[in-house]
């Protein structure tokens, strides 16, 4: 990588994923959570019973870290893990009343996590930017 402009580009998307990694941590550290776990909580408030899989997937993990992580969810009573009535084989995941008070107290914090990020940008902008990064993920075998 000679091209100064590929290394500024490379240089500056480095940076922003570890200002995010660092602004998203202190976030969620805010709401006593860890961010994995926040966007378990995220995803199971707007789809509750998704199955263990699933949240792999949306994570980006395999299986054993993703059993690891449910099972301390589990033990601070976050969700519940239950078997798939009609497919034994399936694990669904739900939240519990203590996780979704949990899941209120992190929008409030996506709130103000979303606020400081995008300060100054309107919302042609955000949906430019929506679309780039869709695109970078794409390129980088991301889904």
């Amino acid at each position: 990588m000679t091209d100064r402009t590929a290394l500024d580009d490379w240089e500056l998307l480095s940076r922003v994923a570890q200002a995010y990694r660092t602004i998203s941590d202190t976030f969620m550290e805010q709401a006593d959570t860890h961010r994995a776990q926040g966007v378990v909580l995220c995803h199971l408030f707007v789809q509750d019973g998704v199955t263990q899989t699933e949240i792999g997937e949306r994570l980006g993990v395999q299986g054993a870290t993703v059993t690891n992580m449910l099972q301390r969810m589990e033990e601070a009573s976050l969700i519940v893990r239950r078997r798939d009535a009609e497919d034994n084989r399936l694990v669904r995941v739900y939240l519990t009343d203590e996780g979704r008070m949990k899941e209120r107290a992190l929008n409030e914090q996506f709130v103000k996590l979303e606020a400081t990020i995008f300060e100054g940008f309107d919302e042609a902008e955000r949906v430019l930017m929506r679309r780039l990064l869709k695109q970078l993920l794409q390129n980088m075998g991301g889904k």
